[in-house]
């Protein structure tokens, strides 16, 4: 049941895509900066930022819209990603955007004001012909990698979402600050491996196992492995 329902609100949040879209938006968010203000994609991106502290990358997980892809392109694509080797290529990309980013804001002489509906000025992102192409782009290109790469190929290659759910949930560590997190009883695991089979991040979850919890900056918290588990190993340890 709860696969079902995590899968369910994948799939409302990639259908609310074309409204949601410029919220999520790396150019939208550059944009404002070199007029000095904060657009709603970069709130966005803060607010994913302070819910890692508390919640990791639970957001990819359970609403992402290109988590509802990812879906999808594993039933054709099972196989792991190469997690290492495009977590440098998702830093690089990261690195230039933010960069630019950060230029846009100290051209500008700073943040002046907030414009929550920057290029969103009707309500929805994609409001007009031309922006179509841009949308289908976006969802072609994070399709193609997940099939290509494998199990959330696009997430582990591309996405630059991501590194503020990782830079939260890295703050939030080292304040020993409360977090979600899949926790294990060890004496309890019969190396059945189911889990490193079903996680859509492939991650090593079975040596996981062994340290008690799966701390992987990777883990976004979908519950795959608790579910699979047939001696109940894993839970989700909620924060107090």
């Amino acid at each position: 049941m709860r696969q079902k329902i995590r899968r369910i609100l994948l799939y409302v949040s990639l259908f609310l895509f074309p409204i949601t879209m410029n919220f999520f938006s790396p150019y939208v968010s550059i944009d404002g900066a070199f007029a000095g203000v904060l657009s709603g994609s970069a709130m966005m991106f803060v607010l994913l930022f302070l819910s890692g502290i508390f919640f990791g990358r639970a957001w990819c997980g359970w609403l992402c819209p290109a988590g509802g892809l990812a879906e999808v392109a594993q039933t054709v694509n099972p196989k792991p990603a190469n997690a290492k080797t495009l977590r440098i290529v998702r830093y690089c990309i990261f690195a230039v955007w933010f960069g630019v980013l950060t230029t846009g804001f100290i051209l500008a002489g700073g943040i002046k004001g907030l414009d929550p509906l920057r290029m969103t000025e009707h309500y929805i992102s994609v409001d007009e012909p031309v922006k179509y192409i841009i949308y289908y782009f976006v969802l072609g290109l994070f399709f193609i990698l997940d099939l290509a790469l494998g199990r959330r190929g696009a997430c582990h290659g591309v996405c630059w979402m991501s590194p503020f759910l990782t830079a939260g949930m890295a703050v939030g560590r080292v304040l020993h600050l409360p977090q979600m997190r899949i926790k294990a009883k060890l004496e309890a695991c019969i190396d059945c491996k189911k889990c490193n089979n079903k996680c859509p991040m492939s991650i090593d979850v079975n040596a996981a196992v062994k340290t008690g919890s799966v701390k992987s900056f990777d883990c976004i918290l979908c519950g795959e492995c608790v579910d699979v588990c047939p001696k109940n190993v894993l839970s989700y340890r909620k924060p107090k």
